[in-house]
């Protein structure tokens, strides 16, 4: 990782922790690189590059190439998710492995991206300056780092999500029409179940938990919605003495990524605009199948018309 100096070459204490949190997730993960340092000529500062014209562009069609037929709604959902993703994680582990939150707002970061045709890409995201909020006690913690307990760092959390993604959801409204509220909806999507993936690579899984949802539901955040949750689904041997097989903690969403618009398209599992007991009824069946055991009759799901139940957002 590359880090600014302090003063005659020194590393700055906010530097080294950001840097450790960073290799975590190198460690873990391939998606996206971080690290600290000055704009490179293959870094475009992101208050620059969400309101790009050529890159909404590249990014809509990327999504459309994907999904033949989508529609620029569905195009901006698609890409919204797709970014909150790497975002998400990029918040989770610092959070998780060192109860750290760098700064995140847009006028801090800035990415590199190589988005080759049939290969997987290559995102590097760069915070520009080492600053951040910790709850840990740091010897340094006045270089650059900000001491808060640790309900105040779930809100600085909840704050630096809004502040990275506010500036691209507001160009994709205007873009495409898709309402800001179900672009909020998707981006929490995505964060709670990147925190979910952290906390049980890291072994935290229920404080990771606890935690995503304190940030997401923050009062007068945008991020809040009551629909998205977390949900334990249970296995049991169909035989005595009727043992747990498996159990599995998994995200109920809250919002809709419109793949059931685009032709051939249907609801995903975890849609909000499933019902629950189809969702469990979708995922019990999966797990049943991992285990290699027969399937469970299912009950009759009651017809419904899937647009009709989309919720719409802001204007």
């Amino acid at each position: 990782m590359s880090a600014p100096p302090n003063g005659a070459g020194e590393t700055t204490e906010a530097a080294r922790i950001i840097g450790a949190a960073f290799g975590v997730l190198a460690r873990h993960w391939t998606l996206p690189q971080a690290d600290v340092g000055p704009i490179e000529p293959s870094f475009t500062p992101l208050t620059a590059l969400f309101g790009a014209e050529p890159f909404l562009t590249a990014m809509l069609a990327r999504q459309q190439a994907g999904t033949p037929g989508l529609d620029a709604k569905g195009a901006a959902a698609f890409f919204i998710s797709e970014y909150a993703n790497l975002l998400g994680i990029l918040a989770a582990v610092p959070f998780l492995s060192h109860g750290l939150v760098p700064d995140l707002s847009a006028a801090n970061c800035a990415l590199a991206a190589q988005l080759p045709p049939g290969e997987a890409p290559r995102v590097r995201l760069r915070l520009l300056n080492a600053a951040g909020v910790t709850d840990r006690a740091l010897a340094e913690a006045q270089a650059g780092l900000r001491l808060v307990d640790h309900e105040g760092l779930r809100d600085v959390l909840s704050e630096g999500l809004e502040a990275h993604m506010t500036p691209l959801i507001d160009s994709l409204h205007a873009r495409t029409g898709l309402p800001r509220r179900a672009m909020w909806r998707l981006v929490g999507d995505a964060v709670a179940m990147r925190f979910l993936e952290a906390g049980q690579c890291l072994g935290c899984e229920a404080a990771a938990k606890e935690d995503v949802m304190a940030a997401l539901m923050r009062p007068g955040s945008p991020l809040a919605n009551r629909q998205l949750h977390f949900f334990d689904v249970e296995i049991v041997d169909d035989a005595p003495p009727r043992e747990v097989l498996a159990r599995r903690t998994f995200r109920a969403r809250g919002g809709c990524c419109r793949f059931y618009t685009a032709p051939g398209g249907s609801l995903c599992t975890s849609c909000v605009l499933v019902k629950p007991e189809e969702r469990r009824q979708r995922i019990e069946a999966r797990m049943r199948a991992e285990l290699g055991l027969p399937p469970v009759p299912a009950e009759p799901v009651s017809p419904r018309t899937p647009a009709s139940r989309h919720q719409g957002g802001d204007t």
